[in-house]
Parts: structure tokens; C-alpha cells; sequence
């Protein structure tokens, strides 16, 4: 019997492919589940994959990796595709891939699964990162091979079986989360006139409701990385969740944007990153102080090819990571704090500052010849 590995995420298609593998297909299936961020309980999705017929499952913990290998880089990068998606999706894809080749190699399987959708973005972003990484490895995609096409048909196929699922309640809504935000789909909003429900978001309050006082806080940087809040040392993983807490409450990052997919159409997407947009700001802002001109205007440039490649599924190409030791090397100046106000939907900045500051108020000719000095380009 042939083995696989499978990326389950307990969805409803990822029920169904699991099931369809085993028992349509015949595979021995090996279901590995990845929490990224997710914020809600992933251990019982082993027991779901052991009770769709898997023979074994894994829920491994992945936060750390996907904000000091993935997110960071594109911090580092200030890459942001078409202004308004800062790619936490596509990231959560290349490591899922990473990861379901590496457990391949590990169990010694000659193929690898997922249930992507068969339209969008994600199947190209996994298969891509999948091919690049091992190119012999075989690629299950039963969301393509099933004739599983509506919602209906694939909750018949489920009660027919007597599958663990849930019935869909209220408004279909498809909610992909991560520590770096969540993107919203709304099925049935197709006028992109039309205001989307109030209750459609899950992170991020309306600006109506956000609290009457700003919040101030100041983020520091060393190595154009964050690694203080409020003047305490803290990691990612923390300064991110209390990102995101404090993001929410005051309704920073939400956003309802027309998006150009990887395919050329165009997509009602909406997304809630009061993370990213909060540490890009200070990050900007910072980066403002201590690199020159020139420096900032070809890096605003490589930026938007940088998001361009993440977005269309080219995070293992040879240019994107060329691409990313540059914008490594243009941070080692990226050292210092910045002050924050939330307040209202919005995030704006109080003040800046750094030992390596070009600007030196009145003196810019000063400013200038400072970029210019030997210890800052040898690093001295």
C-alpha cells in the first residue's frame, strides 16, 4: 500500500480529501497538522484524522519558524502586495510545504497531498514550493480528481458516510488565520458595492467601537528585526500575540480590498493584519532615519518584486532569496525605536530614534556626509 503525507487542517475539504485518499484511493496516509497561529485548539484534529481513516497524525508547533524564517524576511523586506495583503497566506503555504517534504523524506514517501482549493491562489503556492524542494515527489490533489464540485455535493458525500463534520451555520465565510493576520472570504458578497456584515471580521473591532483613548507604545529594533516593547526585551512570539491584542482592540489593519489573484482575476478579499501593519509602520519609520536616499528608493522598488514573487509562489526561486540577502544586508543600521499611537482604526507615529540617525535636523549636509562614512559601509 502506498503512504502519503497529508496537510490537514480539519476543514471541511481536508475531512473529505483524507477520507477520499484511504478509502477511494487506497493510501496509507500519515496526516500532519501545523499550528501557525491558528488560536484555537489543534490536538483534537489528530484524533478527527485517526477517525477519517488516517494511520497516524502529528499537530506539530510551528509558530517560532514561521515568524523568524517567513515573516520576518518580508518585514525586512517591507513587501506588501498591491498595498493592502501582507501575504501571511502564502506564507503559511511554503511552510507547509516545507514541512510535508520534509516528512516524506523522513518516512520515506514518494508522494505528498493536500486539499487546496482547486481554484486560487494556494494549490499553486504549495505545488510550486513542493516541486522546488523535490521535484520527484508526487503531488495528491483530490479537490482536482473528486467530482466534488458544490457545497451540497460535498455535505452529501459526508452524510452519506456518517464523516465527522460540521453543518455550515449562517453566511459562508472562509477564514484562513496566522500569527500574521487573517484573510476572509465572503462567498456570497459578490457586489463590490455592498457593504460587507458587520460580523464577518474576527479579529479587529470597528473603528466605532474601538476605545475612546489611544494606546502609546513604542517598538524597538535591533537589526532591523523587532525586539523590545515599551523598553522590555521580548520575542516574537509574545510581541506578536500582544500585537495582535492590542491591534484588535483598537481596530488597526482591517481592510476590504479588490485583489488582482495569481491567475489574472480579480478578488473581493478581506483581511485583518493589525500585526504587520503595525510593525511595518515602525519599521518604515525607522528605516527613514538611518538609510539614505538612494538606498530607500531602490528598496522600495525591489520591495513591491519581492511581494510580487511571495505572492505568485516563488518563495524557493533563486531570485527571491537573492532578493532577501539584500534586504538583509540594508538592515544592519535598522536599529532603534519607534513611538506608536493606536487609536481608531488608525496607527501613526509619535517619534523616532537611533544611534545611527542620518538626520540631524537643519544640518543636512551633515546627514549626508554621514551615510557617506567608511565605518557605516565597512560595518566597523
Amino acid at each position: 500500500m502506498a503512504r502519503t503525507i497529508f496537510a490537514f487542517n480539519g476543514d471541511l475539504e481536508s475531512r473529505l480529501a483524507l477520507h477520499w485518499l484511504v478509502h477511494e484511493r487506497g493510501y496509507e496516509v500519515v496526516a500532519l497538522s501545523i499550528n501557525l497561529g491558528q488560536e484555537v485548539y489543534l490536538e483534537p484534529l489528530g484524533e478527527v484524522a485517526l477517525e477519517l481513516g488516517a494511520a497516524s497524525a502529528q499537530v506539530l508547533d510551528r509558530r517560532e519558524m514561521f515568524l523568524r524564517d517567513f515573516a520576518m524576511p518580508v518585514l525586512q523586506a517591507g513587501a506588501v502586495y498591491q498595498r493592502s495583503c501582507f501575504l501571511g497566506s502564502a506564507l503559511a503555504r511554503y511552510l507547509i510545504a516545507q514541512e510535508l517534504v520534509r516528512f516524506a523524506h523522513q518516512e520515506g514517501c514518494r508522494s505528498v497531498a493536500h486539499s487546496a482549493a482547486s481554484k486560487g491562489n494556494d494549490q499553486v503556492r504549495m505545488e510550486t514550493a513542493i516541486g522546488a524542494q523535490d521535484p520527484s515527489l508526487e503531488v495528491l490533489a483530490p479537490v482536482r480528481q473528486w467530482n466534488l464540485r458544490t457545497l451540497e455535493e460535498k455535505l452529501n458525500y459526508a452524510r452519506r458516510r456518517r464523516l465527522p463534520i460540521e453543518e455550515p451555520k449562517g453566511q459562508p465565510v472562509v477564514i484562513d488565520r496566522n500569527l500574521w493576520g487573517v484573510s476572509l472570504y465572503v462567498n456570497d458578497l459578490q457586489d463590490s458595492w455592498e457593504e460587507p456584515p458587520a460580523d464577518v471580521f474576527t479579529l479587529t473591532r470597528a473603528a466605532s467601537a474601538a476605545p475612546d483613548q489611544p494606546t502609546i507604545l513604542t517598538l524597538g529594533f535591533e537589526a532591523g528585526l523587532p525586539s523590545h516593547l515599551n523598553g522590555q526585551a521580548i520575542g516574537l512570539l509574545p510581541l506578536v500575540r500582544n500585537l495582535t491584542r492590542l491591534g484588535g482592540e483598537n481596530g488597526i489593519g482591517r481592510s476590504d480590498v479588490v485583489e488582482d489573484r495569481l491567475f489574472g482575476i480579480k478578488s473581493r478579499e478581506f483581511y485583518e493584519v493589525p500585526v504587520p501593519t503595525i510593525l511595518l509602520t515602525a519599521h518604515r519609520e525607522l528605516e527613514s532615519l538611518v538609510q539614505s536616499r538612494e538606498l530607500i528608493q531602490l528598496k522600495e522598488f525591489l520591495s513591491r518584486r519581492y511581494a510580487e514573487l511571495v505572492y505568485m509562489g516563488h518563495w524557493f526561486h533563486d531570485l527571491r532569496r537573492s532578493l532577501a540577502g539584500f534586504f538583509e544586508q540594508t538592515q544592519r543600521y535598522v536599529t532603534g525605536e519607534v513611538r506608536l499611537k493606536l487609536y481608531k482604526a488608525s496607527c501613526s507615529v509619535l517619534g523616532r530614534r537611533s544611534l545611527h540617525s542620518l538626520y540631524d535636523g537643519p544640518a543636512s549636509r551633515r546627514s549626508f556626509l554621514r551615510s557617506l562614512r567608511p565605518e557605516r559601509l565597512s560595518g566597523r
